[in-house]
């Protein structure tokens, strides 16, 4: 039997006639489902009571506090779990990313999948990093895979932090920060908690996850702006206030701030501190690096980190690729007919007899073509070609690697 990985509604790791699948985003399959963690483009699966989710405690209750219903089929588990389903184990470990993030290692007799979620691999104010696990595959988001994503230290964005809000309030007015309810909000009262004297106050969203949070044992100060405590603060014009981010806060001399990842590439246009709960680029190749995967396979990336996984390859020199809907195997993808993909790399390789020189693929398309191979099975080559590192991959085509 083969260990197999693929993108199909969600990320599905099958061995044989069994698998499982991982924060799925529709409700086709028939395997055992994980859910991640709580924000909502991984956690679909609970959208549809009818089916066993297995997800942490405080995933759950999370989605209860931002109003989710019918949250039924929780099979609880937690950090360290190992959950036997026949010939498959899945064990459970910290991601770092929000409250009751995971990470799952799925194992096989064939070898280990990890799957990653969303992480971050540093020590945050209120996460400890994500652990790193050996494996065989590694499935890794890359949403700041671009190495123009590079987050200053948690401790000088918090003097930033700690800087701008205290100057604002001298002259006047309310620091107020646009961040997501679920993380960056818990990051910032904490900041706000230890670096400065002011009052904290949240809108309603991020006051519910604030409030779960401290039921976990963090000590997070902060009221919620209907209170009465609350809207005095907010008269008073001595305090700090969390907001999310597409919210249009009703108060007067506000100064807003946005608390994002994204700020890290801004510039100066607006106030925004670099404050993400996502890995930036040097932390995702550093989780590769201490996981020592055969293969590695991206998602969640965008137009600018799309080239991720061809920095894998460069620098650390382990076949990667994007995860589709393609299977991918310890080994390589899975083409279909293998015997026309053999030999049409076999004619690429005849074709291509000059290392070094770079090689267009729409000529290799054409030259293959006149041979009786589809562009498909052209295509489908070339990738097979570069993941065993025959050929090798550029901006502006591909190459014979050289000896």
């Amino acid at each position: 039997m083969e260990l197999k990985v693929r993108q199909l509604g969600g990320i599905l790791v099958e061995y044989g006639d069994q698998g499982v699948m991982l924060d799925p985003t529709r409700n086709t399959h028939s395997f055992p489902t994980f859910v991640s963690h709580a924000h909502a483009d991984h956690a679909s699966a609970f959208k549809h009571p009818e089916r066993e989710k297995y997800a942490t405690q405080e995933t759950y209750d999370l989605l209860n506090s931002m109003g989710w219903k019918k949250l039924d089929g929780l099979k609880k588990i937690k950090i360290g779990d190992k959950i036997k389903l026949d010939d498959i184990e899945v064990n459970v470990h910290n991601s770092g990313h929000v409250l009751g993030s995971v990470q799952f290692e799925v194992n096989t007799p064939e070898g280990t999948v990890l799957y990653t979620g969303d992480l971050y691999t540093e020590e945050t104010f209120t996460m400890d990093p994500a652990t790193p696990v050996d494996c065989d595959i590694l499935v890794i988001e890359t949403t700041f895979g671009s190495p123009m994503f590079q987050f200053p230290k948690r401790e000088d964005i918090a003097v930033e932090v700690y800087q701008w809000a205290v100057n604002t309030v001298l002259n006047g007015r309310i620091p107020a920060f646009k961040t997501d309810s679920i993380g960056n909000a818990q990051e910032v009262i904490s900041i706000l908690n230890q670096y400065t004297n002011l009052p904290v106050v949240t809108n309603k969203s991020a006051t519910r996850v604030t409030d779960l949070y401290r039921k976990n044992g963090y000590n997070l100060d902060s009221v919620d702006s209907e209170s009465d405590e609350g809207k005095e603060l907010l008269e008073s014009g001595k305090c700090a206030l969390i907001t999310p981010k597409g919210s249009k806060p009703k108060w007067e001399k506000l100064d807003i701030a946005l608390a994002s990842g994204w700020a890290a590439i801004m510039g100066r246009k607006r106030i925004a501190f670099p404050l993400s709960d996502h890995a930036d680029y040097r932390g995702l190749m550093s989780h590769i690096r201490k996981c020592k995967p055969k293969r590695v396979l991206t998602f969640h990336g965008g137009n600018m980190t799309k080239d991720f996984h061809n920095h894998v390859r460069k620098r650390l020199g382990i076949a990667a690729s994007p995860l589709t809907t393609r299977i991918e195997t310890i080994n390589g993808p899975k083409m279909s007919n293998e015997v026309r993909i053999r030999a049409c790399s076999k004619q690429i390789i005849n074709t291509i007899k000059i290392p070094g020189f770079v090689y267009q693929p729409s000529w290799l398309t054409t030259e293959m073509t006149r041979r009786g191979f589809s562009p498909s099975e052209t295509e489908n080559s070339i990738e097979y070609l570069i993941e065993r590192g025959i050929l090798k991959n550029t901006p502006e085509g591909v190459q014979l690697k050289q000896v």
